[in-house]
């Protein structure tokens, strides 16, 4: 319950550090590579010798100055975590997160400049809070090290995310496989399955999560999916109950590894509506489904 009633994050790539209107405005005019790199030069404190004159300040003094602005800056990043994980937080019962879980939290979250990212974060620690040993030191490297870009194709990932029968951990669901029929000349068994390609998440991107260990890299089947009881399957908190029309028929699926599954919890349910419409669809080719809603509604295509 607590899942679905979080608010997700949204990673938006575009975001950046703050900056004043004056200089966003001044960077968009840079055209050229020359003017671009003297520009970060003179942002970050380092244009010493792009000058046509010696600075005046030694070269201590200017290295002193830029790990002061760093310091600066990394305060200004944990406060700003801080706030914005407060500011998500209702009347969840607390507990003591490890203090060493903490230490390693601030190491890391200093460094984290993105707006997205800093919200992103910011979850972390509530649900460090509300349920201590939530998220291993192991997903905050992997988390750090994530640029937005491929934390935005994990979200775009976790929004296609299920789970179904006893395994709760995350995946993502292509579809189903039969037996050919006895009379079929060609004896292989039958595949239907949606296209990621179409909800925004390219073999490209699922390449991309395997190699940050998101997801495994081969497409699994499930066993052979029984009569009865009915396989329960939970999509961003939609129930559904699938009974299949015949013998023999059985999933296939990606799975989330254990981090991908914890950065999954995360970023909270935004389903995609597009593709669970479809996914309900082609499931109804071979399945009775059953809604959530007491009374049953079948949907059989």
């Amino acid at each position: 319950m607590a899942d679905q009633k979080r608010k997700p994050v949204t990673i938006d790539q575009t975001d950046s550090p703050k900056q004043s209107q004056h200089s966003k405005r001044k960077s968009s005019y840079i055209k050229d590579s020359a003017s671009k790199v003297t520009y970060i030069a003179e942002t970050y404190g380092l244009d010493a010798l792009l000058r046509k004159t010696s600075p005046e300040n030694s070269l201590l003094d200017r290295a002193l100055r830029r790990e002061k602005q760093r310091r600066e800056q990394r305060q200004k990043n944990l406060e700003q975590i801080i706030k914005l994980s407060f500011s998500s937080c209702k009347d969840e019962t607390a507990g003591d997160p490890d203090q060493d879980w903490l230490y390693r939290f601030f190491d890391m979250a200093q460094d984290i400049h993105n707006a997205s990212m800093q919200r992103l974060w910011a979850q972390v620690l509530k649900l460090e809070v509300t349920n201590p040993g939530s998220t291993s030191m192991k997903a905050l490297q992997v988390l750090k090290d994530m640029t937005p870009k491929e934390a935005h194709n994990l979200q775009r990932a976790a929004a296609l995310a299920c789970s179904f029968g006893h395994d709760h951990s995350k995946k993502l669901l292509l579809g189903f496989r039969t037996p050919a029929g006895i009379f079929s000349l060609n004896r292989r068994d039958k595949t239907n399955t949606v296209n990621l390609g179409n909800y925004q998440l390219p073999y490209s991107s699922l390449l991309l999560l395997t190699e940050l260990g998101l997801i495994l890299g081969t497409e699994l089947e499930s066993g052979e999916i029984d009569f009865e009881p009915a396989l329960a399957l939970d999509y961003q908190g939609k129930t559904l109950s699938l009974q299949p029309m015949s013998k023999g028929t059985r999933l296939i699926y990606y799975r989330f590894s254990p981090t991908g599954n914890e950065l999954c919890r995360l970023l909270g349910n935004k389903p995609n509506m597009k593709y669970y419409d479809q996914l309900v669809a082609l499931l109804g080719q071979k399945f009775i489904l059953h809604t959530e809603v007491t009374h049953s509604v079948d949907h059989i295509v």
